[in-house]
């Protein structure tokens, strides 16, 4: 089963989501706007709930994106 990880960058998109930290029911993930270049910028940390997918672990933000591990 793939999982959250501590520290790792999720998303394929314009905005990447780094995961701050995780308990067994949520993770507080940190929304990073472009990536690896000079202008990256970090947005206020939020908590949400993680959800099962059977094989991987997904979670849903706020606008509506759907972000797996």
């Amino acid at each position: 089963m793939r999982t959250f990880e501590t520290g790792k960058r999720y998303g394929e998109h314009a905005v990447i989501f780094e995961i701050v930290k995780r308990t067994a029911k949520t993770i507080t993930y940190a929304p990073i706007h472009h990536a690896n270049r000079f202008n990256e910028c970090r947005k206020e940390e939020k908590t949400v709930k993680i959800r099962d997918w059977g094989d991987r672990e997904v979670f849903f933000t706020p606008s509506g994106e759907t972000v797996e591990a």
